[in-house]
């Protein structure tokens, strides 16, 4: 019986067969659908990442941002900038990096470590002609810093290792800018260094000659290695052909000198050795050699004597100094009292017959290292350059520019000092923008705006410095500021414009915002008398304006003698002149009461008022007709000002001290006049 076996055909579909069995439709839906989540959940990842970094580099911003804030609200606030380079420079972010390196250096080019660490920044985030560039910034920033030459020339023989004529040749540039610095025998340890491992030994002898002739810190060491290196390579190796032909010579001649007078003691005349037998040659050779040997270490140590005079001279100073580098920590005073003496010892020493200028040039760049941001030390080196004879134009030029840009941004004589300077060399442009950027530092100091509008005044350019008044009247911080601008605007209008119109204009427009301001009052009087015809109602009008305001009592006084002065001059009518005395006798008692009033609170003064009530010859001084001198103003016309010396002569006796109640006597008297006195 055959065992029955199921029908294929009516088996139950397995799972697989159902999909197979499925409408295309179905199965792309569901395809689709995977896809989708696999999408969504790498997108979701991808999600997380960017917003991963965007907070990372959130993070980041806002502590650069930071750091940079407190450099920018303190400038000179070095441990900010420290912290902020530490920062930029582990996060290896290229442009924020070299932004902070850029502007810490500009502001302390002669932090030598700092080249060094931007370079190296430059080497792991930048390119090989940056990291150039930035070598050449700092070695021209800080020519004279071995450490940071040496830091280049340790680059160059790694970037260029084959190209020996271009290392040699960067090694003399250093040594041009920097081989004569104290400090700098550990660079030219290096070049030789560097010459010995390629068995340059004739580069090597040359080097050394030029060594022991540089009054350096390690002069002695540097001798000694000399001699050492000379044992044991022989000259004829080391030395030029011809230049050693030439020394052989000599001492031949010098040997053969010494052989005959040998000869002629002993009376051997013949000393040739038998064919074969060349000992005696071979130690004649040795002889010549050694003979070569001291005949260079003799003329060697000529120059190293030379050279050691020179260090001798200079020691007691150069160990006084105990900071040659900078820093922004002040340097005590005993260090800057060194550096004084030291430049005015080299520059007597260096003025002597075979005396080296340079020397005192190289000291002078030395000392600002050390007292970069001591302005001192710049104006006396400038003062320096200016006493040499030559064309120092650029250098002095360079010198403000180092000056001013880097170390001392906001000193205000130093700035002013240079737009002098450029203003003499005839580039008012310069001169203008100087000024300009150093009253951004000091909006305060109305000096410096007084200077840029005189700047103007000098190069002709009228519009731009009436234009400069205007703006800083409207901007001056005070009602009296803004009068003593404008009073010195008027005279401006009046003296070098010639438009008194619009100099009447500009004090009236101050007069009524600063209603009290006598200045306003002398000066509109000052311009009224220099008009022609002059109009003798509008200056008593201005007068009585005055007297009529809230003003002290002793400059009422002053206007009221202005005033009965004026009427007995150029008045018509009798009778205002006789209310005008009058009014003035009120007005001085008026006075004398007040400081009768405040001197009886100051126990043990005497009363001014009282004082001088009698002249020298006794005479009474009671007359309400006399009155305390009074100078003219210095713009007066001669006219006038021969009128009133005519009537100021008899108030000569009156006493002195009385003119002090309003504004120092006769000084005080030129100023109510418009003149030099306000």
């Amino acid at each position: 019986m055959e065992t029955s076996q199921p029908d294929q055909a009516n088996e139950e579909p397995t799972i697989n067969d159902k999909t197979e069995d499925e409408p295309p439709a179905k199965k792309s839906k569901v395809a689709e659908e995977a896809l989708k989540k696999i999408e969504a959940e790498k997108q979701r990842k991808e999600k997380e990442k960017t917003d991963a970094e965007e907070k990372s580099k959130n993070d980041r911003k806002k502590e650069h941002d930071k750091f940079w804030k407190a450099v920018k609200d303190d400038p000179t606030d070095f441990t900010g900038w420290t912290q902020l380079l530490q920062f930029v420079d582990g996060k290896n972010e290229l442009e924020a990096g070299r932004e902070a390196f850029n502007a810490f250096l500009n502001r302390y080019p002669y932090c030598y470590g700092y080249w060094k660490k931007f370079a190296d920044f430059e080497k792991r985030n930048g390119t090989p002609e940056r990291v150039l560039e930035v070598f050449d910034q700092g070695t021209t920033a800080i020519p004279l810093s071995a450490d940071l030459w040496i830091h280049y020339m340790n680059h160059c023989k790694t970037a260029r290792k084959d190209e020996a004529a271009f290392i040699r040749s960067q090694y003399e540039r250093a040594m041009s800018e920097c081989g004569r610095e104290w400090r700098s025998d550990k660079l030219w340890d290096h070049y030789v260094k560097w010459e010995m491992e390629g068995k340059n030994y004739p580069e090597v002898f040359q080097l050394y000659q030029r060594i022991v002739k540089n009054p350096t810190q390690a002069l002695s060491r540097n001798f000694e290695a000399f001699k050492g290196f000379l044992k044991e390579h022989n000259p004829k190796d080391l030395m030029d052909t011809v230049d050693f032909l030439e020394l052989r010579k000599d001492v031949i001649n010098g040997m053969k000198s010494e052989s005959s007078k040998d000869d002629d003691a002993t009376g051997n005349k013949d000393n040739d050795a038998a064919p074969g037998e060349d000992t005696e040659t071979e130690m004649k050779s040795a002889e010549e050699t050694q003979s070569i040997r001291e005949k260079i270490m003799f003329n060697a140590k000529k120059s190293y004597k030379e050279a050691e005079e020179r260090v001798n001279l200079r020691l007691k100073y150069e160990d006084g100094i105990k900071r040659p580098y900078f820093h922004v920590k002040p340097l005590e005073r005993g260090q800057l009292k060194n550096w004084n003496e030291y430049l005015e010892f080299m520059k007597k020493e260096m003025e002597k017959e075979g005396g080296d200028i340079t020397e005192v040039e190289i000291l002078y760049e030395r000392s600002l290292i050390a007292c970069a941001l001591y302005e001192e030390f710049w104006i006396n080196y400038i003062s320096w350059w200016e006493t040499r004879d030559g064309e120092n134009t650029t250098k002095i030029r360079n010198i403000y520019r180092r000056a001013c840009n880097n170390h001392l941004p906001t000193k205000v004589d130093m700035h002013s000092s240079w737009a002098a300077f450029e203003e003499i060399q005839g580039d008012f442009d310069e001169a203008s923008v100087i000024l300009e950027n150093l009253e951004k530092s000091h909006p305060e100091l109305i000096s410096l705006l007084l200077k840029r509008i005189n700047l103007e005044r000098r190069r002709g350019n009228g519009e731009k410095a009436c234009e400069l008044y205007e703006t800083s009247i409207k901007a001056a911080p005070n009602k009296s500021t803004a009068s003593d601008l404008t009073v010195k605007y008027a005279r401006f209008l009046r003296l070098h414009q010639m438009n008194t119109a619009k100099a009447s204009q500009v004090i009236k427009t101050a007069m009524e915002s600063d209603t009290a301001n006598p200045k306003l009052y002398l000066q509109q009087v000052d311009l009224l008398l220099n008009t022609t015809p002059m109009d003798v109602q509008a200056v008593v009008a201005v007068l009585d304006n005055a007297l009529e305001q809230e003003i002290p009592e002793k400059h009422k006084l002053l206007f009221s003698q202005r005033k009965v002065e004026f009427l007995e001059d150029f008045g018509l009518d009798i009778a205002a002149l006789q209310t005008a005395r009058t009014k003035h006798v009120e007005i001085t008692n008026t006075y004398k009461d007040a400081v009768a009033k405040e001197k009886s609170e100051e126990p043990g003064k005497p009363n001014s008022a009282d004082e001088g009530k009698e002249n020298k010859n006794g005479n009474s001084n009671g007359s309400a007709a006399s009155y305390p001198p009074v100078t003219n103003s210095s713009s007066y016309t001669a006219q006038q000002t021969q009128a009133y010396n005519n009537y100021g002569s008899r108030y000569a006796n009156y006493p002195q001290n009385y003119g002090q109640y309003y504004g120092g006597g006769a000084g005080g008297g030129g100023g109510g006049g418009g003149g030099s006195g306000y």
